[in-house]
């Protein structure tokens, strides 16, 4: 590449942890390859980086007191929600569990408190009638 071209990645976690705890790889992994074949890092701008937030906010005038962000994974949605500002709301039907939302919590690390989230519930469809 170019000096001074930046490389960007919408995700930069090496695996993915599926449902059912099994680990797989994930895109990272490609983002990995790239970066050692240019000898480069890559700027990554997907969960649970703020860039993309930032970036609607900007252009539709989102209002982030206004805004909470409802996702499965503690270390992606949850905290990219924490790393926005934002309430957030953990649905449980994808990997992440309150078990590992009370370790978060009981921890003494800030950073790992930044993983629990505001409130959580069985499945986004519980959110519904509080839309009607």
């Amino acid at each position: 590449g170019e000096a001074g071209t930046r490389r960007w990645s919408a995700q930069g976690s090496g695996d993915e942890r599926g449902l059912r705890g099994k680990v797989q790889p994930g895109t990272g992994c490609l983002v990995k390859a790239v970066e050692a074949a240019s000898k480069r890092t890559a700027y990554v701008i997907g969960k649970p980086n703020d860039f993309m937030f930032k970036c609607i906010v900007n252009e539709h005038g989102i209002d982030p007191s206004r805004t909470v962000m409802i996702g499965d994974r503690l270390d992606t949605d949850i905290l990219m929600g924490s790393n926005c500002g934002l309430r957030t709301i953990l649905t449980l039907t994808g990997v992440s569990t309150l078990e590992e939302v009370k370790a978060h919590q009981e921890s003494d690390s800030p950073e790992r408190h930044k993983l629990v989230p505001t409130y959580y519930v069985n499945s986004v469809a519980d959110l519904l009638p509080g839309l009607e």
